[in-house]
């Protein structure tokens, strides 16, 4: 079963007071550049900042014309305006293998796996239905843990019984133990 892994890029609050942005939106056409830019730092927080399609074992680069098909907004002009200053400014740089790559991405994608996602809003749910009782949180704290453990179970295909004697190591109640022991069956079920 292949998981589904979700991306996203994270912006700092002080992103439109940096030199370069505050640079490109004094330009002409400026507000566009910025706007395109966040567009292929998305288009792009999948593939490490590198301008490819992976179809099958073929690494596939972009040119101008699958960036004005993808963005959809921008002409042709306008885009290679843009990379020309993204380069000159470094936001963007040229690879040894031709491939163009957003500078610095790996400080603003994040990711997470589907099974985290869902873990979370299972908890957001249990939060709110059991409310601030003492032991919510060391409970919230020790699922994630588990769940920690379980990444590393299935990375490196530990046995089960590893895993639950790591489970029996924790300090936990009674109610806790017994729901999380319920999360590793339904781990051990997957």
């Amino acid at each position: 079963m292949s998981e589904n892994k979700y991306y996203w890029i994270k912006l700092r609050t002080d992103f439109f007071n940096q030199e370069t942005i505050d640079f490109l939106l004094s330009q002409t056409n400026g507000c566009q550049y910025v706007v395109l830019y966040q567009m292929l730092c998305l288009k792009t927080a999948n593939t490490n900042g590198s301008f490819i399609n992976q179809i099958g074992e073929v690494i596939v680069p972009y040119d101008i014309e699958k960036i004005v098909r993808d963005t959809k907004y921008f002409d042709y002009d306008t885009i290679v305006v843009a990379l020309e200053l993204f380069k000159k400014l470094g936001l963007v740089y040229v690879e040894e293998n031709g491939n163009l790559r957003i500078s610095e991405i790996e400080r603003m994608v994040g990711s997470e796996s589907a099974t985290r996602e869902a873990i979370k809003k299972r908890e957001q749910r249990l939060k709110k239905k059991i409310g601030t009782q003492k032991g919510t949180n060391c409970l919230i704290e020790n699922r994630y843990k588990i769940l920690d453990k379980k990444e590393i179970y299935k990375e490196k295909r530990i046995s089960p019984k590893w895993l639950n004697e790591e489970i029996k190591k924790e300090d936990l109640t009674k109610e806790e133990l017994e729901e999380l022991n319920n999360l590793y069956k339904e781990f051990k079920n997957e």
